[in-house]
């Protein structure tokens, strides 16, 4: 059986998943019973990332799914170490673009224990969520702003990153269509 799991934060980015291991390409979808805040507390850094928890029926969270075999887990549970990775329904997973399908198998979402962080966020971090997002389209990076609750402070660490995997020079170029993006979605 395959496994997919969906990333809906820095694993949105092609670049920030293959750093963990081998994903391939990732489907575009939008799970629904699901909210992403700024929750989770990266204490060594004083920063806050990125997590799920349940909600209503209808929230809903953008992301990617990509396939990963039984023997790959282990990157990303370490990657993941502060979540749960746990099982998703598949009637709350659908594809963005309506001429996709979804693919068969398990899929797996993690999810951090229910807290609120005090610490802000990095702009380095956010820089390689929206990056991830604006490789699908930039709707799909303003549904991310739009359904992303919890926000807090950016510290502007571009220089000097907070965030273990910040964006590589080669990749630097979107960071004016961010902030364009940013500017029309205050936050």
């Amino acid at each position: 059986m395959q496994h997919w799991i969906f990333g809906y934060g820095s694993l949105i980015c092609p670049d920030s998943r293959a750093r963990t291991g081998l994903t391939g390409d990732a489907l575009p979808v939008i799970v629904s019973g699901l909210e992403r805040h700024w929750s989770v507390a990266v204490s060594y850094a004083r920063l806050s990332v990125l997590g799920v928890r349940p909600a209503a029926p209808d929230a809903e969270v953008g992301g990617v799914l990509f396939a990963l075999g039984e023997a790959d887990f282990h990157q990303f549970d370490a990657r993941e170490v502060e979540y749960e990775r746990v099982r998703l329904a598949p009637d709350q997973v659908r594809p963005v673009r309506e001429d996709r399908t979804l693919p068969d198998g398990d899929f797996w979402v993690y999810v951090p224990p229910h807290r609120d962080s005090p610490y802000p966020i990095a702009q380095s971090y956010l820089d390689v969520a929206l990056r991830g997002c604006l490789t699908v389209g930039e709707s799909f990076a303003e549904h991310f702003l739009h359904h992303t609750h919890s926000w807090k402070t950016r510290l502007n660490d571009r220089a000097d990153p907070l965030y273990p995997r910040p964006l590589r020079p080669e990749h630097q170029d979107v960071l004016t269509d961010i902030d364009s993006l940013l500017t029309r979605f205050p936050l």
